[in-house]
C-alpha cells in the first residue's frame, strides 16, 4: 500500500476518529485501519454529496421558500376549503384568491370565460380546483369530461391539482363522474375526496367548517407526498386567519358564454 498517497484525507480522518475515542494509541495506525478509515471516508463523502449537494439543497431552498400566487375556484364546497386555504396561504406567505361560484358545474367553469378572467386577475403560479359535486348524479359522461378539458386547457402550463367531490349524504350513487373526473385528470393530479367522512351543517350537502379543515389538512398531505409532481410550501397554520380574498357568484349567475 502506498501510505503517501490521500495521506492528508486519512490524517484528517484519523483526526476525528481519535477525537471520539475509536483510535486511542498511534500503534494502532496500522495499514489494514487506514484503508478501513479510506473506506469510510468515502462513504462519508459520497453521502454528504448527495445530502448537501448545493444544487440540491438550491432546488428545495427555492421549492420551499417561493412565494406562490394561488387561484382557487370551484363551487360551494369552497365555503370552508378555501377558508383553511387562505390560512395555509398566510401562513406560508403565498397569496391566494377564491372564486365561489354556488351551484356551478364543470359545465359552468368549461362554458363561460369566466376562468379566463380569473386566469387573467390573479396571474397564478399555482391552481387548485375543487369541483364535482354538482355533477354527481348526471350521466352525461363524455360531455363533463370534455369541460373538464376545456378547464384544463384554460389552466394551460400552470401547476394545479383537482379536488374531487366528496359523497353527498343526499345522493347514495354515483353514476361516474367520480371515474371520469380521475381518468380525464389522472391520479397524480386528482384527490378523490368521494369516500371522506365529514360532518356536515344542518343542510346535510356542505361540510361544517371544521370537518372542511380536516379535509383540506388531507389534501396538504397528499400534494407533499414525495412523488407528488407539484411540490408547494404548504407548512400547517399555526393560527387562525380571517378569511379574505375572494369573491361570490350565486346559482343565478350565468357568466358570460364563450
Amino acid at each position: 500500500m502506498d501510505k503517501n498517497k490521500g495521506f492528508s484525507g486519512r490524517r484528517v480522518a484519523l483526526i476525528l476518529v481519535l477525537l471520539v475515542g475509536l483510535l486511542p494509541t498511534r500503534a494502532q495506525i496500522t495499514d489494514d485501519l487506514l484503508l478501513a478509515v479510506d473506506s469510510i471516508v468515502e462513504l462519508l463523502v459520497n453521502d454528504t454529496v448527495k445530502t448537501q449537494s448545493p444544487m440540491v439543497q438550491d432546488q428545495k431552498q427555492a421549492v420551499d421558500t417561493t412565494h406562490q400566487r394561488i387561484l382557487l375556484f370551484g363551487d360551494s364546497m369552497l365555503d370552508g376549503v378555501g377558508r383553511r386555504f387562505y390560512e395555509y396561504a398566510q401562513e406560508n406567505g403565498h397569496y391566494l384568491f377564491t372564486s365561489i361560484w354556488y351551484g356551478s358545474t364543470t359545465h359552468s367553469w368549461a362554458r363561460t370565460t369566466e376562468l379566463d378572467r380569473l386566469m387573467d386577475k390573479v396571474r397564478p403560479t399555482f391552481v387548485i380546483i375543487c369541483l364535482g359535486t354538482n355533477d354527481l348524479g348526471y350521466h352525461d359522461l363524455q360531455a363533463r369530461s370534455e369541460s373538464v378539458r376545456e378547464i384544463l386547457r384554460v389552466v394551460g402550463d400552470i401547476p394545479y391539482v383537482w379536488i374531487g367531490p366528496a359523497k353527498l349524504p343526499k345522493l347514495n350513487k354515483d353514476f361516474g363522474v367520480v371515474d371520469m373526473l380521475r381518468e380525464t385528470i389522472g391520479d397524480s393530479l386528482y384527490y378523490d375526496s368521494y369516500h371522506e367522512r365529514l360532518a356536515r351543517f344542518p343542510d346535510n350537502v356542505h361540510p361544517t367548517f371544521a370537518a372542511s379543515a380536516v379535509w383540506v389538512d388531507k389534501v396538504v398531505a397528499w400534494m407533499d407526498r414525495p412523488e407528488a409532481p407539484y411540490h408547494i410550501r404548504l407548512d400547517k397554520p399555526t393560527r387562525k386567519y380571517t378569511f379574505k380574498e375572494y369573491e361570490t357568484h350565486s346559482p343565478r349567475y350565468k357568466g358570460v358564454r364563450k
